[in-house]
């Protein structure tokens, strides 16, 4: 016997199934489909714009505006390191045996963020360094 529940499952699966297959059919007509040069043409025109645009770009001129932003995001994140280590240094100071040990697990995040913040403003001075010889 079939269970009433699996049937209507089974009905409300076909129903969907049949609404997605009717929406997606695409009706075109002959003179709505792009020809292969149009889309070449078009596509070769894109690329020759912005080689164009792309002279005009000064490159120290806009990795000098994002070091000065790059410099005070890891001045906030050195302070926030300092806040949040002296926070845990006087946390582990005066707790018990067990919150030594759960701030101890919790170290190995603060000194990922560190690794995080350092790091990326590293590898941002590298990518500047390597971009401007090109």
């Amino acid at each position: 016997m079939i269970n009433i529940n699996r049937l209507i499952k089974c009905i409300t699966v076909a129903i969907i199934l049949t609404t997605v297959l009717i929406c997606t059919n695409v009706y075109a007509q002959e003179g709505d489909i792009p020809k292969l040069k149009d889309m070449t043409d078009k596509a070769n025109g894109f690329i020759e714009q912005g080689s164009e645009n792309a002279d005009g770009i000064d490159f120290k001129k806009v990795s000098n505006q994002f070091i000065g932003l790059g410099s005070i995001l890891t001045t906030i994140g050195a302070g926030v390191m300092v806040a949040v280590v002296t926070y845990m240094g006087i946390k582990y100071l005066t707790s018990g045996p067990e919150a030594q040990a759960k701030l101890k697990t919790q170290l190995i995040g603060v000194v990922v963020s560190g690794f995080v913040i350092f790091g990326a403003y590293i590898i941002w001075k590298i990518v500047v360094q390597i971009a401007e010889t090109f």
